[in-house]
């Protein structure tokens, strides 16, 4: 019972931070729905280029949270600094480029997702404003991830209720011209994205700071980033970067098969993702639960005792995962009606929804050992190539064939898609029984 009430006590912060991540996500849509399908379409294809953006940083971070874990694992304070100041300084070089394109170049971006000008035009003003804000997110990340390794998880959780409230009153504001603001649309939500994140990320650094909380950052940890740490630190992070690069453009492809299946389409999938994220943000904060339990236990050398806490936390997960997708396909019957859509695009969320939420525990089977278990001993090389390889030999091809040259409909498409989770699943279970990924990455 003690590791089941450690894995709740650290997965229960992050999964309220996700759902209220989710929520707010849900109101953004629900606001932007009131200016028709082309404002979804366009939010929702902006999005996809913050999302690829998202999950490559999320890779980069993920691989100096493996870092973060053991040395608080091993209660080396200096080596967590350290390990913080150098994952910043990448988060923030690697998020130049991101910037650049979608702040220069938003419609030749936005053109490589969908062929519909009204859409790529509107969405431009939306990624343009929302450019301004990568950096932020990048120390936002980081930081959320240090705090989470310390287990201090209550507090990303308040800064995100913070940031994320502000979002939804100054899109209120703003979307719709409330209290004298003027009414800007698409370009207001931008703009309430983009102070909400500058919130989020003074709060974050000031906390830790304020507080002289473990984990901060000061200039002579920046000089004591030897060679040998570097090329340690980026022996793991870089696959974990590569990991997310593949997963996030095969996810990309699937997007831009959507969009060329129509812009109906587009406003399904875009309203789907939006309710899907309830179920998945509960059921995947376990994951992350285990990957900071785990990694302490590792930079300590407790190998037998971190392999039985994560058969406990796969119980625990794949428990929560099967009331999530019941719960999840009875309430999009009826949420999807309060979107501004019509009967076609319910009609498909619906279906999808359903199939989605019946992989959840397979989907979930994977995310606790790519994200929960294997990168927490370092085993990020394998992740890579699993990942990658059952996402664009399997998913990505089948997705093209059945969405531009057979032209089946989006819940077929989609039904497709799984198949590579099922093939992955198998594929990391063995690799979870060998045990070859139980490893101090200090030593």
């Amino acid at each position: 019972m003690e590791v089941y009430k450690r894995i709740i006590k650290i997965s229960l912060p992050i999964a309220l931070q996700q759902v209220i991540f989710t929520s707010v996500n849900f109101v953004d849509t629900l606001m932007i729905g009131a200016l028709g399908e082309v404002a979804i379409a366009a939010v929702g294809l902006s999005n996809q280029v913050f999302f690829l953006y998202n999950l490559i940083l999320f890779g980069l971070v993920s691989g100096g949270g493996i870092f973060f874990a053991q040395y608080w694992g091993k209660q080396e304070e200096e080596g967590l600094s350290r390990s913080v100041a150098l994952t910043i300084i990448s988060a923030l070089f690697f998020s130049i480029p991101f910037f650049v394109l979608s702040f220069f170049y938003p419609n030749l971006v936005l053109n490589f997702f969908s062929p519909d000008i009204e859409v790529i035009n509107l969405g431009a003003v939306y990624l343009k404003i929302i450019a301004l804000s990568f950096p932020l997110f990048a120390i936002s990340l980081v930081t959320s991830f240090m705090l989470r390794s310390i287990k201090k998880v209550h507090i990303p959780l308040i800064i995100t209720i913070i940031e994320l409230s502000s979002n939804i009153f100054l899109n209120y504001l703003l979307i719709f011209g409330k209290l004298g603001f003027p009414t800007l649309g698409v370009k207001g939500a931008a703009i309430a994205t983009l102070i909400a994140r500058l919130i989020g990320c003074i709060s974050s650094v000031l906390i830790v700071y304020l507080r002289k909380m473990p984990g901060r950052i000061y200039f002579r940890h920046f000089r004591e980033i030897t060679p040998k740490f570097f090329k340690s630190y980026f022996h793991y992070a870089i696959p974990t970067m590569a990991n997310e690069f593949a997963w996030s453009l095969g996810v990309t492809m699937y997007s831009i098969v959507y969009a060329h299946m129509g812009t109906n389409v587009i406003a399904a999938q875009r309203v789907m993702a939006t309710i899907e994220g309830f179920a998945t943000s509960i059921t995947f904060s376990i994951a992350n639960a285990a990957s900071v339990i785990i990694g302490n236990m590792l930079g300590t050398s407790q190998y037998e005792e971190a392999y039985d806490v994560s058969k406990k936390a796969l119980k625990l997960a794949e428990l929560i995962s099967i009331f999530a997708a019941i719960i999840c396909i009875i309430i999009t019957f009826f949420l999807v009606n309060v979107f501004d859509v019509s009967e076609e695009v319910k009609k498909m969320v619906r279906i999808t929804i359903t199939i989605s939420m019946s992989f959840l525990p397979i989907k979930l089977f994977n995310g606790m050992n790519v994200v929960g278990f294997l990168r927490a001993g370092g085993d990020t090389r394998f992740s890579f190539i699993v990942e990658g390889s059952t996402l664009w030999f399997i998913g990505v091809p089948l997705s093209v064939i059945g969405g531009l040259a057979l032209n089946l409909s989006f819940p077929v498409v989609y039904l497709l898609t799984m198949s590579e989770e099922v093939v992955k699943s198998l594929i990391l279970l063995s690799r979870y029984k060998s045990k070859k990924w139980l490893k101090n990455v200090l030593e």
